[in-house]
């Protein structure tokens, strides 16, 4: 009975790692995305008409 507790422990931590690999890493960003992103939020060429006048 333990050695089977310990077998079904080992199988749901790897089971729940491999989960964990296959769904975050897909999250990351990448850095040519970024750029493009930080391009568009601080140049002025996408700067919307009175969008920082107050």
């Amino acid at each position: 009975m333990a050695i089977n507790d310990i077998i079904m422990g080992l199988g749901i931590v790897l089971g729940v790692y491999i989960m964990y690999k296959l769904f975050f890493k897909k999250i990351k960003v990448d850095d040519d995305y970024q750029k493009v992103y930080d391009k568009v939020l601080t140049s002025e060429e996408y700067k919307v008409k009175g969008q920082y006048d107050k």
